[in-house]
């Protein structure tokens, strides 16, 4: 009963773990794209989303081999559990 919830305890953890780094990249680009276009008073609504966009392609094309070695630890884990379950 502890191991599972460990194992949903550790899943959250890296749900959260995995996403804050595109998420606070896309926060920062948008507070900066937004501040630059308060000061030159441009109004165009698609520039926001267009530079968010490219940063968290960027960001998670460079974190995506951390990214998937962590949820591959996850799953073998998850199966090592569902085998102990088993017996």
């Amino acid at each position: 009963m502890t191991e599972t919830l460990t194992f949903f305890q550790q899943g959250l953890w890296m749900a959260v773990m995995l996403s804050a780094p595109p998420l606070i990249i896309a926060t920062l680009c948008g507070v900066t794209v937004s501040l630059i276009q308060a000061v030159t008073q441009i109004q165009d609504q698609t520039l926001p989303y267009v530079v968010k966009l490219v940063a968290v392609a960027v960001t998670l094309t460079g974190m995506g081999r951390w990214i998937g070695v962590e949820l591959l630890q996850l799953t073998e884990l998850s199966f090592t559990l569902v085998q102990s379950a088993g017996r």
